[in-house]
């Protein structure tokens, strides 16, 4: 998996796999992703989203679930963006509809 990480405040290209680590109040880090989900046999593609429920203790452990989660959903590209401070998040991929 080819990487791409990003300036602080600099937001990946739309309708890319990213995966975005913010710093809490707290000190603590949260981790958002999308992707394209390219697994499987077939030739559709089916958008995922990730947000992490509990904050991960350092920025290294954030981008070490953001990476294994890009992993598992077979990601070629991953944009890494980060802001440093508890901005809200970029809004989903525009195909990426979440299940009820």
């Amino acid at each position: 998996m080819e990487t791409i990480k990003l300036a602080p405040g600099e937001m990946a290209p739309d309708e890319t796999d990213c995966i975005k680590i913010n710093e809490t109040p707290e000190g603590t880090f949260t981790l958002v992703a999308s992707a394209l989900m390219a697994c499987g046999d077939g030739d559709d593609s089916e958008s995922v989203a990730l947000v992490s429920s509990d904050p991960y203790p350092s920025y290294e452990a954030a981008e070490s679930a953001g990476l294994a989660w890009a992993q598992e959903h077979c990601v070629a590209k991953l944009y890494i963006e980060t802001d440093g401070g508890p901005e809200p998040v970029r809004t989903p991929r525009p195909d990426f509809a979440p299940s009820a």
